[in-house]
């Protein structure tokens, strides 16, 4: 049995097609609100024929059903209809999804915009249909990350040498953090722990967000938050695929548009509470170490060595295709007063 918490129940009266929508990972602060934007869409707009239920994890066990491909699998057997995943579960299930751990790939947010909702973003939500699973849309749930460490700036290549960084632990991330000397530290999304592990020596440093870094207080064990924006930490919205098609093209089509707009407003949502803790962190004597450009560029030629595990995990191809992805038009960086405005706006364009 999952641990999950039903807390969002549907509507009282009987719908065709029924939705248990498990989102499976921690920090649901960043994604819970855009989920019930979607509920009250898909309900308000099919009348009362389809109906979804938001199943929460019951607590922010690191090793709950979340952590693991655990949901992913049982979206792609049927046993639930719809699932969210951090990308670096996915990637369990398809190896694509690790190409948002990769190293200076992307240029940051309007990049990741323009790779979200372009061709990139397409295919790589499109490698789930393989395993029975149709992909909807992109979120953060944690967003830009750069490595937090107890001791030192880290401004060189050279200066990650010899330091224990805890990280995910696939592939991807070990094989960038060894490509600047570093020894990777498995941790999986446990940053709870890291307080302890950073006070024993077990850990130096950790690839982590800034509102992570704020939600469990890491700001007496982390002294420097350095390399912004050199990853990001994704999530990703999906269905069964038979389910999914089992409904009536206009509901595909309202579960995708539903979708898509939960996710954008969740990823403005969650930039505009990365900057918010970072402040804040900030203010408590965390050091914002930024790179210049010179700095930048280094640290991307210093880890191409590992773009040889990289690609081989997530293809040569694709990692070009990012590359050559252009910035959206549209900067992302929404203030949450706008955020809630276009919420409503969506919302109100379902009735």
């Amino acid at each position: 049995m999952l641990a999950f918490l039903i807390t969002l129940a549907a509507p009282a009266s009987a719908a065709n097609y029924k939705i248990h929508w498990y989102l499976g990972h921690q920090n649901l602060d960043y994604f819970e609100e855009a989920a019930r934007d979607f509920k009250k869409a898909v309900e308000t707009a099919s009348k009362g024929d389809i109906s979804v239920d938001i199943v929460l994890q019951a607590s922010d066990a690191p090793q709950g059903p979340g952590q693991n491909a655990e949901v992913a699998a049982k979206v792609a057997s049927g046993e639930i209809e719809m699932g969210h995943s951090f990308v670096d579960v996915m990637g369990e299930t398809q190896p694509k999804f690790h190409a948002f751990e990769a190293p200076y790939l992307f240029r940051g947010y309007r990049h990741m915009e323009g790779a979200f909702e372009g061709p990139v973003g397409a295919e790589i939500l499109g490698g789930l249909r393989a395993q029975g699973i149709e992909g909807l849309s992109f979120t953060y749930s944690g967003g830009a990350n750069g490595i937090a460490t107890t001791k030192k700036e880290i401004r060189e290549p050279k200066d990650l040498k010899g330091m224990k960084i805890a990280c995910f632990g696939d592939k991807v991330d070990q094989a960038w953090l060894k490509s600047l000397g570093a020894t990777p530290v498995a941790l999986g999304h446990d940053t709870a722990s890291l307080d302890k592990l950073a006070q024993s020596g077990a850990v130096d440093g950790v690839v982590i967000t800034w509102r992570n870094l704020q939600r469990d207080s890491l700001d007496t064990a982390f002294n420097y938050f350095n390399l912004p924006n050199s990853s990001y930490l994704v999530s990703v919205t999906y269905i069964n695929k038979k389910y999914f098609e089992s409904m009536p093209k206009a509901y595909q089509e309202l579960i995708t548009k539903a979708s898509l707009e939960a996710g954008r407003i969740e990823r403005a949502r969650t930039i505009e509470l990365n900057e918010n803790a970072r402040r804040e962190m900030t203010s408590k004597g965390v050091r914002a170490v930024n790179l210049t450009d010179a700095g930048r560029k280094a640290f991307t030629a210093a880890v191409q060595p590992a773009y040889k595990t990289i690609e081989g995990v997530v293809g040569k191809d694709l990692v070009e295709k990012i590359k050559n992805t252009k910035d959206a038009a549209v900067s992302p960086l929404i203030p949450e007063a706008l955020a809630r405005a276009e919420r409503t706006k969506v919302v109100a364009g379902a009735e």
